[in-house]
């Protein structure tokens, strides 16, 4: 039976054996019938270092020999002229400005090398081979070559060894010897069973820097030249020197000059040693073919030869390579095919970016869609005669203080080219007429209409040879205003910003270019300020150092920076900016205003009324269109409330609902009406109310409108609402999510923000129009979080140093502004103008020794610090929450502080005086004040255990109201909880304590209940207020038919609300602040907090701006065992992710799971997808 199964299983062996044999024969047969290549670049040699152009003075038979039967290419040109860059675009198929790579960048990115030529034909079935001077940095040659050595000359040597230390047999040899030993070695280990690409790269005939005899060759070349006398060089006079710009009269083309031509001695070695060491390779190519022959692989051996780049040899008194002439670009090219066996010529102009697509192309391989380059084979192969390329991109754009970049556009005739640091030097040559390019032709008005054909041309091709990985940064800002076209900015020593695109990662580095007209920014030229690269990654308030800039005058800014890699970018569209002076004690400037023009959603005739809802309240006028054949009267009325279907007539006479009816006279001789709105006398009261922006119309908030009287049809088309508010980006903040009640209560809030913004500063709504300093601070916390917009928070900052409120605690909330700016911006101009000033708002100075403070302590001195003014009699007084019980008379209202208990130490003015005093350490710090700083920690400190102490009730584990009562209200508990005083063992009772109490507090007071809950991680209390239907909710506003937030619940809570103020809008901070944890760790979002409390939610989507760019983040709840988190963050920003309550939890981000003793992720600039793991229910 044994026996049996064994020969049964070497009969099937013998079978499968049998049948894959054909099967490998035949592969076999298709590998021996794909050629084999040898790419041959050298590192320097010009297009005329060869014998076969007619060169007598140089030895190169072999390179003769394989031009005579092979294809040259009399016109080859690389399309940069620079060992790196040129040496990188071979590798990839692509211009410098699309793999960006160059001396002092990164590595080439991983998606380039995965498409290079050896990678590919390793990949597909080649035997690939390099030795030599790699020249292009990269860690991961493995990946494209089987068997490889990389090195150069050795730059520790300043001598011969620079090329002398490679050793064969324990004989020091040349590097040139080196190398070509390497290749016959790589040669005779060929079995045959594969095709291969053997790529070798000279170092020679590069000079060796450090030296100073620069070259350095093999001995036997010894005898070349000897006695021969070289000729001068082409244009060595000179004045084709001195016909240069200073910037390369200065440069290293100059310098290494005067190391290798300008003594005769200097120029006889060096251009001797360079022709020597290029016949050096010659006889390293013969015994390459040779060895082929030998190995009877020869006719099946396809040899590429190319140079790397060009050289200059002394020609305008120059040296090195780099600038765009045809000495420095122009390069050998010879493909010598042994099965074409036919001999060709050709003048067309190819490129290096060519040659690995002819590589492929002579493999069998498809190129990669990427690659810019043409396969040169259809001409070798005499297919076609022509490779359809009339014009071509020539570029140097590595930007080094002593090479100038430059950039410029080819054809067989023209030559076009311009420096890319002032583009208003520009060279244009005709080539046939002028092929040494002597004659300049720039300016000759013969020329300009082709002169402007070829600029045109070079945008064209620039544009059409760059990438994502160019783009350059935008939302550019002065004074962190983000379009400062037509505004006075008013430092004259202003801060610019921008956002780096999301490709570059982190920024580098950056420059600057402030200019005095459009066309000196358009050509590159910072007259006014130039900050040459600096070596910084920041890219929010840099200030300007350049020489004083005139007031009144226009001036032009533009950056770039270097990525993460260093690589540069392109430089971002100009931005224009004014300086003004201002006319105030402010330093921040005012941003623009902007006027949308809202059509009717709904517009209904209605008997002799026509009725129009233009879809939601705004501060505005009316704008219409009237064709009148007789004088009469129309009757508008405009209102925010509607009484059923019509306008509200009659609003609640203690309320501010606003309603007002206006005649206007119509004739034939007027199309076109403004609606000239009554002023209210409240809200215009001088030295009081802040009036309108000059220009101004007078504006009423209003939704609705109503016309009668027309005698003429009219049409919605014949309306405008004209919708005044602060430069405003729409786009700029989103979020959405599974709860359309909280969707609601976000657009409600939001634009609640933006339509409260006709002012110039954060007023308290359209009964007063007076800026007050708490109502400001949760206006600048939802202002920070739904648009990248700042000029209106720091403006009313500075407002509130001269004009102050009488409420305690609105004194302290100035602090809290400057630190919510200070945090959002980065900025700290306000900080070091205002910092002697804003100790008094602290109130520290009304502090007992145990640290507690009482503003029963108040002089009239210590007002006049305030910035309050003589004459001025009204005492600090608390306030807790607005409004008090019985307010406007109404016996029936409790009031919005939860039944506060006044006492002289209470409990919520002195939270607000322990963040205050943490607040004023931080900015002490920033300042250098060290011994400040530590005496306000140490207040905080103080103030913190009095308040623990004298204010906290140990056995119910709450907080009371203050010294001297044994009431505890939800005020005097959220307090200490939005500013982390809770002793972390009483966290719990206070957060049951402020549970119970419901929302008992007014709008304003809502946002520390928000902070409170969200900082406690109460995040199912918290949904469940912010998405409420109860009558005090924000729901409720868009229940009763406001579109803008209240300044109260409802009219019961305050019966002289209005339907118009920004403090009520607190979701539009909640929501990205606290549900999604978005927060600045670091002033400026260095650092970015993201700590989600998404509760029940099942999906969520939100947009947060910063001054870095946007945060986005998306979540999905996928089942009870897995949620999902995608969060991307902006360049040049980290975050830190975090979630609590990971007990019997796993993280997982990007696919690998988080240790457990990290409490945070760190994400950097990208996208992220971080999942939530149950792993128990």
């Amino acid at each position: 039976m044994y026996l049996m199964q064994k020969f049964k299983f070497l009969l099937v062996l013998l079978v499968f054996i049998s049948s894959i044999n054909p099967v490998l024969s035949q592969q076999k047969k298709r590998n021996q019938e794909k050629p084999n290549i040898i790419f041959i670049l050298t590192d320097d040699q010009r297009f005329d270092a060869l014998g076969y152009t007619g060169n007598k003075l140089i030895t190169t038979p072999e390179m003769d020999k394989l031009a005579k039967e092979g294809t040259y290419f009399k016109n080859a040109i690389v399309t940069t002229p620079i060992c790196a860059a040129s040496r990188a675009s071979i590798l990839t198929g692509l211009y410098e400005r699309s793999h960006n790579f160059n001396f002092q960048t990164g590595n080439v990115r991983e998606k380039y090398m995965e498409n290079s030529y050896p990678r590919i034909l390793k990949d597909n079935g080649y035997k690939t081979g390099f030795y030599g001077k790699y020249g292009v940095r990269y860690n991961d040659l493995e990946k494209q070559f089987d068997e490889f050595e990389s090195y150069d000359r050795n730059n520790a040597y300043k001598d011969r060894r620079g090329y002398f230390y490679k050793t064969i047999d324990n004989d020091t040899v040349h590097l040139t010897r080196y190398t070509g030993q390497q290749a016959v070695d790589f040669i005779d280990g060929i079995d045959g069973n594969k095709p291969f690409c053997l790529s070798l790269s000279f170092s020679a005939p590069h000079a060796h820097d450090p030296a100073e005899d620069q070259y350095f060759w093999q001995p036997e070349t010894d005898d070349l030249l000897q006695n021969t006398t070289m000729p001068e060089p082409d244009l060595g006079e000179d004045k084709y020197f001195e016909a240069q710009p200073n910037f390369v009269r200065d440069g290293f083309n100059r310098l290494r000059w005067t190391w290798r031509y300008d003594t005769p001695e200097k120029y006889q070695h060096s251009v001797k040693g360079y022709y020597r060491m290029i016949s050096g390779i010659d006889n390293e190519i013969a015994k390459i073919r040779q060895q082929l022959m030998d190995k009877g692989i020869d006719k099946n051996t396809v040899i590429i030869l190319m140079g790397d780049n060009g050289y200059f040899l002394g020609e305008r008194q120059l040296a090195g390579k780099w600038l765009l002439y045809d000495n420095s670009i122009r390069v050998p090219l010879i493909i010598f095919d042994p099965r074409a066996n036919k001999h060709q010529d050709i003048e067309e102009m190819v490129l290096n970016i060519d040659v690995p697509q002819t590589i492929l192309d002579l493999a069998g391989l498809k190129a990669p869609k990427t690659w810019q380059g043409k396969s040169l084979m259809p001409q070798v192969n005499k297919e076609t005669n022509s490779i359809k390329r009339d014009t071509i991109l020539i570029e140097h754009i590595w930007d080094f203080e002593h090479i100038p970049p430059s950039e410029g556009v080819r054809t067989n005739e023209w030559k076009y080219f311009r420096y890319v640091n002032d583009k208003s030097v520009e060279e244009l040559y005709n080539l046939k007429k002028d092929p040494k390019e002597i004659n300049n032709l720039i300016n000759n008005l013969k020329y300009k209409a082709t002169a402007a054909n070829l600029r045109a041309k070079c945008d064209e091709l620039i544009k059409k040879n760059s990438n994502i990985y160019r783009k350059p940064p935008t939302d550019l800002s002065v004074e962190l205003i983000r379009e400062p076209n037509g505004v006075s900015i008013l430092d004259a020593k202003p801060e610019f910003g921008w956002v780096i695109a999301d490709e570059s990662v982190f920024q580098s580095a950056y420059q600057i270019l402030v200019a005095s007209s459009k066309k000196n920014i358009e050509n590159n030229i910072g007259d006014v300020w130039d900050s040459k690269q600096v070596r910084d990654n920041t890219s929010t308030n840099i200030e300007y150092v350049g020489s004083p800039l005139e007031i009144g005058k226009t001036h032009y800014w533009k950056v770039r920076i270097w990525d993460v890699d260093n690589r540069l970018v392109d430089y971002s569209k100009p931005q224009e900016f004014t300086v003004g002076k201002s006319n105030t004690y402010m330093i921040s400037t005012e941003n623009k205003f902007q006027i949308d023009r809202i059509k009717p959603v709904n517009f209904e005739k209605r008997g002799d009324t026509y009725f129009m809802d233009f879809g939601k309240a705004a501060f505005a006028t009316i704008d219409f269109t009237y064709n009148a054949k007789t004088p009469h009267n129309l009757t508008f009325r405009i209102g925010e409330q509607l009484d059923g279907k019509h306008i509200n007539r009659t609003p609640v006479k203690t309320s501010h609902i606003r309603y007002q009816e206006i005649q206007v006279d119509v004739n034939p001789d007027k199309t076109k009406y403004q609606l000239n709105i009554k002023p209210d006398t409240r809200n215009t009261l001088p030295n009081k109310a802040i009036a309108l922006p000059k220009g101004f119309p007078v504006l009423m908030p209003f939704r609705y409108a109503e016309v009668e009287g027309a005698q003429e049809p009219i049409a919605a088309s014949d309306f405008e609402q004209l919708a005044y508010h602060t430069y405003w980006d729409d786009k700029a903040s989103s979020f959405e999510s599974d709860n359309d009640i909280l969707n609601q209560v976000w657009d409600l809030c939001k634009y609640s923000i933006k339509a409260t913004t006709f002012n110039g500063l954060y007023v308290d709504g359209d009964r007063e129009r007076i800026p007050y300093e708490a109502d400001a601070y949760l206006n600048q916390l939802s202002h920070y979080t739904t648009d990248r917009e700042y000029a209106m928070a720091r403006r009313t900052i500075e407002y509130f140093m001269e004009h102050p409120t009488w409420p305690t605690e609105w004194q302290q909330h100035v602090a809290l502004m400057f630190y919510a700016d200070y945090m959002y911006t980065g900025n700290t101009e306000l900080i070091e103008k205002y910092y002697e000033d804003l100790k008094h708002k602290t109130l520290f100075e009304l502090s007992n020794e145990e640290g507690l403070i009482t503003s029963e302590k108040v002089t009239p001195e210590f007002m006049y610090k305030l910035g309050f003014k003589e004459g001025y009699n009204k005492p600090l007084t608390d306030i807790v929450d607005w409004p008090s019980a019985g307010w406007g008379g109404d016996p029936n209202n409790k009031g919005e502080r939860d039944g506060y208990v006044f006492k002289p130490y209470n409990t919520v003015i002195n939270a607000f005086f322990y963040e205050n005093m943490k607040i004023m350490a931080e900015f002490a710090n920033v300042l250098g004040k060290t011994q400040e700083a530590i005496e306000f920690e140490l207040r905080a400190l103080k103030a913190k255990k009095a308040v623990n102490e004298k204010m906290f009730d140990s056995k119910r584990g709450i907080y009371i109201d203050g010294i001297g009562t044994d009431h505890a209200s939800l005020h005097a508990n959220m307090l200490p909880l939005t500013f982390n005083m809770v002793p972390e063992e009483h966290i719990d009772t206070v957060v049951e304590f402020i549970k119970s109490r419901g929302m008992a507090s007014s709008v304003y007071g809502s946002q520390y209940l928000m902070d409170a809950l969200y900082n406690a991680g109460e995040e199912d209390y918290a949904l469940q207020l912010l998405a409420s239907t109860d009558e005090r909710s924000w729901y409720n506003m868009i229940r009763i038919g406001s579109t803008i937030t209240l300044e109260a619940w409802d009219i019961k809570y305050k019966n002289n609300l209005d339907w118009n103020h920004a403090w009520g809008a607190v979701p539009a901070n909640a929501i990205p602040r606290g549900l999604w944890g978005v927060t600045p760790k670091t002033p400026g979002f260095g650092i970015a907090s993201i700590k989600p409390q998404m509760s029940s939610l099942k999906s969520s989507s939100i947009k947060v701006p910063t001054v870095l760019g946007t945060i986005k983040g998306n979540y999905t709840y996928n089942g009870a065992r897995l949620q999902t988190y995608e969060i991307e963050i902006p360049a040049n920003m980290v975050a830190e992710f975090s979630l609590s309550d990971l007990d019997g939890k796993d993280l997982v981000h990007n696919g690998k799971k988080v240790p457990s003793a990290f409490e945070a992720i760190r994400l950097t600039p990208g996208k992220h997808t971080i999942q939530l793991v149950i792993n128990s229910f």
